[in-house]
């Protein structure tokens, strides 16, 4: 529960991406590309992206950081309930009795 206290949650990947601007005096005409980070995921099929400013990223990729632990906790917590409901079914199951139903003797 500490995980969820600390911050928001975001589902995503944080991508650098790099590019030329076209401006014809620009340094990227030689080779220092533009840099923006983009925050991405798939929902429903489809690829959104949203630029995520410099001063941002490190509360972003904090919150993906969340997301992905909560992530694992919730697949360790799902792995320890099939352990126990496999071991439930292992167990011989007690048959009641026809007076523990309620039928008559």
């Amino acid at each position: 529960m500490e995980v969820i206290l600390e911050g928001p949650l975001l589902r995503g990947t944080l991508s650098l991406r790099s590019r030329r601007c076209g401006k014809a005096r620009c340094r990227c005409l030689q080779g220092q590309l533009h840099a923006s980070w983009y925050l991405v995921q798939r929902d429903g099929g489809r690829l959104r992206q949203l630029c995520i400013p410099k001063q941002l990223q490190p509360l972003v990729q904090a919150a993906i950081k969340r997301y992905q632990e909560i992530r694992t906790l919730s697949e360790k917590l799902s792995q320890i309930a099939w352990s126990r409901l496999e071991s439930a079914r292992a167990l011989p199951s007690r048959r009641r009795s026809a007076r523990g139903r309620g039928e008559a003797a």
